[in-house]
């Protein structure tokens, strides 16, 4: 039996549970909503996760925070409260071992911690691009007189951006509000390499754009074969983060055409990848989740 629980306008479930129920699984979802009660109760003392008086069961469980109703309406009390469902169901999966989850043995931990994740990648064996971190008004106009530069927040939650001398003038203290990544700007092509188990899957995304997830639907995605010369060192990358199910980011040194690794999500979008591989993707995680 699979539990499939988070936001009830998250595309990426929506897209999963229509998967499973076309495969003819066994399927209980838990799927939250401002306007929709979700009369959920889980007792500590006996255990016991129902809804009303039926009690939940699960022998796999895929749960991803809802972002999308926080998206269309901003308003901070839907992202607060889209966290707290995450965290009840995150409890109620991480307190019963025996049910089979993705990236168990990274529990407890909210997201791949980024600077991290490009120390560790440099160490596996992956080229990672010339970064700084800082919050430096003057460090950040000498990077810019080398080369061009992108910069993105160190925590992640927002794009990657072209830095411009005229965004940093506005800024009138000598340091910025917060500290971000700054690092050389990469070229085409856009490279997405996700991990479900032990298959991986790669895919090419071609847009007229810094950061492909600006243009939504415009950006072009295609199923690719997945490099091997990074399969190796993306395997002892996950491995050491704890992860089981990932996507790792590349894109294209301007100097060398050498395929240069961003980051590693431990939830990532999947949707649009999935209906670029027909299916494949959600089929893949569905089998490790199912043991099938």
């Amino acid at each position: 039996m699979l539990l499939i629980a988070g936001g009830e306008t998250d595309t990426q479930l929506q897209r999963m549970v229509d998967r499973a129920k076309a495969r003819g699984m066994t399927l209980t979802t838990l799927l939250h909503s401002h306007e929709n009660d979700l009369p959920l109760v889980w007792d500590l003392e006996t255990g016991i996760l129902r809804v009303g008086t039926a009690e939940i069961r699960a022998k796999a469980a895929f749960i991803r925070q809802d972002v999308f109703r926080y998206l269309a309406t901003k308003r901070p009390t839907d992202q607060t409260d889209a966290r707290n469902w995450k965290v009840l169901f995150d409890g109620w999966v991480w307190s019963n071992p025996d049910i089979r989850i993705f990236n168990r043995e990274f529990a407890m931990k909210d997201a791949v911690n980024k600077p991290l994740a490009l120390i560790w990648a440099r160490d596996a064996g992956l080229p990672i691009p010339r970064t700084s971190i800082h919050a430096s008004k003057e460090e950040a106009h000498a990077s810019l007189k080398r080369a061009a530069v992108v910069y993105k927040p160190v925590a992640g939650g927002d794009m990657c951006r072209e830095l411009e001398e005229k965004a940093l003038n506005r800024v009138l203290k000598p340091h910025l509000p917060r500290p971000y990544i700054f690092q050389e700007r990469l070229v085409a092509p856009d490279l997405r390499i996700f991990r479900v188990g032990e298959r991986f899957y790669a895919f090419e995304i071609v847009a007229d754009a810094l950061d492909y997830r600006t243009v939504g639907d415009a950006a072009k995605i295609k199923r690719v074969t997945v490099p091997l010369h990074l399969l190796g060192p993306l395997r002892k990358l996950t491995n050491r983060l704890g992860l089981t199910y990932a996507a790792a980011d590349f894109k294209a040194s301007a100097d060398s055409d050498t395929l240069v690794f961003l980051e590693v999500n431990s939830n990532p979008m999947f949707a649009a990848f999935d209906h670029a591989s027909d299916g494949a993707l959600v089929d893949g995680m569905l089998d490790w989740l199912t043991e099938l």
